[in-house]
Formats: C-alpha cells, sequence, structure tokens
C-alpha cells in the first residue's frame, strides 16, 4: 500500500511504516508482529539479539521517522499535486543520501551512484534487471547458497515476482516471471555440506572460477554476487579471489557484494567500491532499521554503463523515478510516484546509523570483542548447543587494516540434548517463539523469576543440513549498532549489562531444551 501526502497525515506513524512493501511488512492482526516477529511500535521489554533476521524499531529510529511525518503533515497537503509531491520525495531522498555518503566517508570527489528500494531483495532484482540489459551477451549470475541470503533473492535475481504484493502496490504472483524480464541464468553455489559444516573457502572459489570459465567459453557475461556477511555469518567466495577476479576478468564478469546485513565497517565497504564492486545494504539488519529498507551503491567505473539502460517496464511495480540518480535512462520505464513509507523507514535507519557512527571505533571494538568472547565461552561449554561461527573474518587483501568488522556479530548454533541428540528443525522453531514470551511459573519451577519473564529474539532458525540423520536449523545470537550503542552509554557497566542479558537469553534457552 502507498499513499500521498494528505493520507500520510491521516495515518499513526505506526501504520505509515508499513506501507511501500511487500507482504514481509504485514502485521498479523493477532500477534501485532510481522513474519520476522517485528511490531511497528518500539518494545523496550523485548531484548533484541536476532538482528540477522531483523527487529522491532527503537525508541530512536521510531522518533526520527515520527518527526518526519509530522513535518509532512504541517504542510498545506490540500494543496499538493502529484507532481509537487514527487518533487518533495526526491528532494527528501537527496538528503538522505547526501547524509548516507557523509556517514559512510565516501569523498566528495567520488561520484557513486545510489539507488534506494524497499528491500534487498528488491535491490536484487533491480540490479540483475539492470545488468542483463546492459550486456549484448546472455547474462549468467552466480549467487551464493539461497539458504545463506535472503528466501527471495534467487527468485529475484532470475527475474521473478518474489511476493504476491510489490512494493509499489502491484499485485503479482509469486515465482511468476516478470512479463518483460530480461532472461538470466543463475547458479547458485552452496557454503555449506549437508551436515552443515562449513565448506573450506578453496572449494568454494574453485567452483567458482569453473563456473566462470565455462560461462565465458558459453560466450556469457557473468554477475558474481559475493556475501558479505550471511545468515550464519559467512563471507564467500574469498575477498582475496575477488581480488584478483577483478584484474583477471574485468570486462567479462561484474562483482555485486551483497552486504545486506550492513556488518561491514566504512572502510571495508570503500575498498569494495574502489575495487570496482556494486554493493547491497540494508538497513534493517544490523542497523536495526524497521523492516524494510535498503540501497543498490554503484562505483564510477559502471555509472557510465548502466545509466544508458533501459528497464523492463514490469518493474515500476518495484522501483520509483525519485529512487534513483536523475537522467539515467532506466527511469524512463518507471513510475513517477512517491513511497513514503521507505522514506521514513530510511529516516530511521539513518537515525540508527548517525548513532552508531557517534561512537569511538576504540569502544565499538572493545564491546564486540567482549561480547564475542562472552557467547563464544557461553556457547562452547554448555553441553545444549553447539557453536557454528566464525572466530575472526578475514577480508585481506580487500582491506587488512584492523576494524570492528573483523570481529564475529552473528553466532550460529545448533540446538541438542545433553546427550549430544540434534534437536529437530520443528523444536527449534518453536523454542525460538518460546523465547519471546515469558515462562509460566508452574512450568519454571527451578528457574529465576528474572529468566522466566525474559522476552528475547534470536536470528530466526536457518537451515544447517542433518545431523545424526535429524534435520537441524540454527538459532544465531547477534551483536548489532543498536547494542553498541547501548553497551557504550556507561563504560563498563553497560557493557556488562548489555552481556548479561545475551547470557540470560541463552539460559533461558537451554532450560526451554530441558523441558522438551
Amino acid at each position: 500500500m502507498t499513499y500521498n501526502l494528505a493520507q500520510l497525515a491521516q495515518l499513526s506513524t505506526e501504520q505509515a511504516l508499513l506501507g511501500g512493501g511487500d507482504a514481509r511488512l504485514t502485521l498479523d492482526p493477532q500477534t501485532g508482529v510481522n513474519k520476522y516477529g517485528c511490531g511497528s511500535h518500539p518494545d523496550s521489554t523485548l531484548l533484541a539479539f536476532g538482528s540477522s533476521t531483523g527487529s522491532t524499531i527503537s525508541e530512536r529510529g521510531f522518533a526520527a521517522a515520527h518527526a518526519l511525518q509530522q513535518r509532512f503533515s504541517q504542510r498545506d497537503n490540500e494543496q499538493e499535486n502529484s507532481s509537487s509531491e514527487v518533487t518533495l520525495y526526491r528532494h527528501e531522498l537527496e538528503r538522505i543520501r547526501l547524509q548516507f555518503n557523509q556517514l559512510c566517508d565516501f569523498s566528495i570527489h567520488t561520484d557513486i551512484a545510489s539507488i534506494f528500494a524497499a528491500s534487498g531483495t528488491d535491490l536484487h532484482l533491480i540490479c540483475a534487471q539492470l545488468m542483463a540489459a546492459h550486456n549484448e551477451q546472455p547474462l549468467h549470475i552466480i549467487m551464493m547458497d539461497a539458504c545463506e541470503t535472503g528466501s527471495g533473492v534467487a527468485p529475484a535475481v532470475r527475474g521473478q515476482h518474489f511476493s504476491n504484493h510489490a512494493a509499489l502496490g502491484g499485485t503479482v504472483t509469486a515465482f511468476d516471471t516478470l512479463t518483460d524480464a530480461h532472461p538470466v541464468e543463475v547458479t547458485s553455489i552452496g557454503l555449506r555440506d549437508t551436515n552443515g559444516k562449513k565448506r573450506p573457502l578453496s572449494d568454494i572459489d574453485a567452483e567458482v572460477e569453473d563456473l566462470i570459465q565455462q560461462a565465458i567459453s558459453q560466450q556469457q557475461r557473468v554477475l558474481l554476487i559475493m556475501i558479505d556477511i550471511s545468515k550464519t555469518g559467512l563471507i564467500a567466495p574469498s575477498p582475496s579471489y575477488i581480488t584478483t577476479l577483478r584484474q583477471r576478468y574485468s570486462d567479462q564478469v561484474d562483482v555485486l557484494i551483497d552486504a545486506c546485513q550492513f556488518r561491514i565497517a566504512n572502510p571495508t565497504l570503500n575498498a569494495y567500491l574502489k575495487l570496482g564492486c556494486m554493493v547491497t545494504l540494508t538497513g534493517s539488519k544490523f542497523l536495526t532499521g524497521p523492516v524494510f529498507s535498503g540501497v543498490l551503491l554503484i562505483p564510477p567505473n559502471l555509472i557510465t554503463r548502466l545509466s544508458t539502460q533501459k528497464l523492463p517496464a514490469s518493474l515500476a511495480d518495484y522501483s520509483a523515478q525519485a529512487e534513483w540518480p536523475e537522467n539515467w535512462l532506466a527511469t524512463e520505464q518507471l513510475s513517477n510516484t512517491v513511497n513514503w513509507g521507505l522514506l521514513l523507514r530510511l529516516e530511521a535507519a539513518l537515525a540508527e546509523l548517525s548513532a552508531f557512527r557517534a561512537i569511538p571505533e576504540t569502544e565499538v571494538n572493545a564491546f564486540l570483542l567482549e561480547f564475542a568472547g562472552a557467547m563464544q565461552q557461553a556457547l562452547q561449554s554448555s553441553p545444549h548447543f553447539s557453536l557454528m561461527a566464525e572466530s575472526r573474518l578475514d577480508r585481506h587483501p580487500i582491506y587488512s587494516r584492523h576494524c570492528w568488522d573483523q570481529i564475529p556479530t552473528i553466532f550460529p548454533f545448533l540446538l541438542q540434548h545433553q546427550a549430544g541428540q540434534p534437536i529437530t528443525r520443528e523444536q527449534t522453531l518453536q523454542i525460538y517463539k518460546q523465547l519471546q514470551f515469558p515462562i509460566q511459573a508452574s512450568e519454571a519451577e527451578t528457574l529465576s523469576p528474572a529468566i522466566a519473564n525474559l522476552r528475547c529474539q534470536l536470528g530466526q532458525p536457518v537451515l544447517c543440513g542433518t545431523q545424526h540423520g535429524i534435520a537441524v536449523s540454527a538459532l544465531r545470537m547477534c551483536a548489532s549498532s543498536r547494542l553498541i550503542i547501548d553497551a557504550c552509554a556507561h563504560g563498563a557497566e553497560s557493557r556488562q549489562q548489555v552481556i548479561q542479558q545475551a547470557l540470560n537469553a541463552l539460559e533461558k534457552a537451554e532450560y526451554l531444551i530441558k523441558i522438551l
């Protein structure tokens, strides 16, 4: 659902935040949350450790969105027409674009093009079709494991609808191909084996290299989608391979960095762009902005090529002209409309990014090291958990100096009985849901009231193969910009408070396993 300014003024901020997206934004009328367990109003009693999936909007983000909505409501909306609304929408997006560029340390002398969209999935659809339009050769997209990215990414890059409702209000049929989509061949590469164990990066690099050589031999151009970071905290292919690839196949292979988790520091982001890679980012994962918003960043080396390409007209259901740089030919196929819901969500995400960037990096590093150490120790010492996390993230030679993004912020773990028997996927989902509600006193005889009454949200279960013949899923304990801001508010005391809350969440999960 989209709306004009007059309608926006009549909506609550909670309602306004839900506009201009697909079915994933829809709130369940009984629970008041979307499919990711997130509401559209701050919930200070819910501990947010599930940022790899999404988070309920914070007080800070909600206040920013509300203030922007109020500013619009004070305008004489009766006198507004569609043309003036589009002008205002473009003006506000340009303001956000400039602030975002400053917060990401983009040089004012560097021409980075940015395209906004309602989600990371929308961005993948847009990017794939833009690249397919550019190439005279057939396009072959190589992407990483769909289980480690968004569930809609695979159909999106194939040029298919990924929901029954498009961002700008169109009713579509999920998995149907867009009527005028450019044909794309897609190959997905697994990042884990059938037992859920991470595949060696050298094997993944070799598989990508083989696929690229085959595609080139068949006169295809390649778009490689590297992931940094995946649902379970992985980077693939290796950054060293990406560096080599950009030198070896610069005229035959383009690279999109799927950084939709936004768990990368400014130096890393700028290094990817300098290497000539496109990058997708969203505001709803690490930044804990409201679900959903995103931006596609296009480096200078691709702007001349891509700014002269036309898009399929059916992408008008997903993207508006004002969300693109001015004078791009692609916008001729798009609707000259507005998406105030997207703008409010971007505003909320920008408030989170601004607050995070205000924390000195030394403090960010100190907290994340302490948090990572505590989570790794707790998960490794418990007989009920099996930790799957990386101990360190290596992006050499993309960027080799120490940054906070070398410290893991996603800690995936499998659940198991004390004897080592895995918990099933169904039971893992049950525990994930139970963590968000207090445990009744009659069921928590040996548990302290503080733990029993705890409400916490972890990252939703991710499919991770089989263990001992049992299909399993991993839950995820996550750090986020919001937690870092809270942890750094009052020195050691606030750091310990955030870490203790995470440990309490794990203690509650252990108890729920014991009473299965």
